[in-house]
């Protein structure tokens, strides 16, 4: 493959020559079709350590309960209900503190870990080039001794999508939240803003990840489980969104976790889901071997962390970003690390202990 960096002068009235930065690319065009299988089966097994939860006001706490799901669910189930109370709780803090949290409790050594992050932004990396919404992403890294710390920001379309956002687009993120509640065997407390994370490791290629997941609940087998709600599949062009873009997500989310069964609540265009399917990640991977190869996206995963992770320095901070490009871009931006100083103190005390 063939890395492609250039030489790039931000202009804004000034000498360009005082504000040259360096970009360095990743083409997405590396590598072969997202239908071709790989020549090597992607081997993967991540294992998890611990737990967090985070209250009603994004207060971490060591205590961690995984609802079940109930016994007995009546149909259909109205998704509606409580949306004009529902409000989007905001949080205040760095998303990546908890996890620094959990590590510090946990007196967690990073000596090991190469790359310490969320297991959304592994899921956005890996489905860059094959998610047929093509959605834009940013993340910022930064090292701290020998580990990698990435964790993301908000692109120009996101913020501009959430400021033009409809009550439609509002009442799917509710639903996802209500069916939840309506499935599970949740307490009182534990309302839609509760949030469970497992802390999982895992290495992909040469590269010892720690990361963590929120998880939904789990089924009576006591396993953790991915709740997803979709509409009705009534057409053939339904069947197909479902499948390369739901389904795609779906299986990265529960595979890079170790989650190994999902489970679908349909729901009619009124909101009313009448009917529950449960998948198991390997028969996700079947339905939609003629729409993409899990191989081949965790290949590409793997491809953008090994060129991207020896081009971070310590001391800096960088964005790596698409923008709907053919390329994947990495440019330095600041030289004032945004992590805490209590966990750096933590992660410099690992090392000399």
């Amino acid at each position: 493959k063939q890395w492609y960096q250039r030489r790039v002068a931000i202009t804004a009235g000034e000498d360009t020559t005082k504000n040259e930065v360096t970009v360095h690319r990743f083409p997405l065009l590396a590598g072969a079709n997202k239908l071709c299988k790989a020549s090597i089966p992607y081997k993967y097994n991540p294992i998890t350590l611990g737990s967090f939860s985070l209250t009603k006001d994004k207060k971490y706490v060591d205590e961690v309960n995984i609802p079940a799901m109930k016994d007995n669910i009546s149909f259909p189930i109205n998704l509606n209900l409580g949306f004009s109370e529902w409000l989007c709780s905001s949080n205040n803090i760095p998303p990546l503190d908890p996890l620094f949290y959990w590590i510090c409790q946990n007196k967690f050594s990073l000596d090991n870990i190469d790359l310490l992050t969320y297991r959304g932004l592994l899921k956005k990396i890996a489905i860059t080039k094959f998610d047929s919404y093509n959605n834009h992403w940013c993340v910022r890294l930064c090292k701290v001794k020998s580990s990698v710390i990435m964790d993301e920001i908000e692109t120009v379309a996101k913020k501009q999508s959430k400021l033009t956002e409809t009550h439609q687009q509002k009442l799917f993120q509710f639903y996802g939240h209500k069916f939840e509640d309506c499935v599970l065997n949740k307490t009182e407390s534990e309302s839609t803003t509760h949030e469970v994370n497992v802390v999982v490791t895992s290495k992909i290629a040469k590269i010892r990840c720690l990361f963590a997941a929120e998880v939904d609940g789990k089924n009576k087998n006591d396993e953790i489980i991915e709740l997803k709600t979709h509409r009705v599949l009534h057409t053939k062009n339904h069947n197909n969104a479902f499948r390369r873009s739901k389904l795609l997500n779906t299986y990265l989310q529960c595979y890079i976790a170790g989650i190994k069964q999902a489970c679908f609540g349909f729901r009619d265009e009124k909101g009313f889901v009448t009917h529950i399917k449960n998948h198991s990640i390997d028969e996700i991977e079947d339905i939609c071997c003629s729409d993409w190869n899990k191989d081949q996206i965790l290949q590409f995963l793997t491809d953008v962390l090994v060129w991207v992770l020896p081009l971070i320095q310590p001391e800096r901070v960088y964005h790596l970003s698409y923008l709907g490009t053919n390329y994947i871009n990495l440019e330095e931006v600041e030289s004032i690390s945004y992590v805490p100083d209590w966990f750096i103190a933590h992660a410099n005390k690992s090392t000399d202990t």
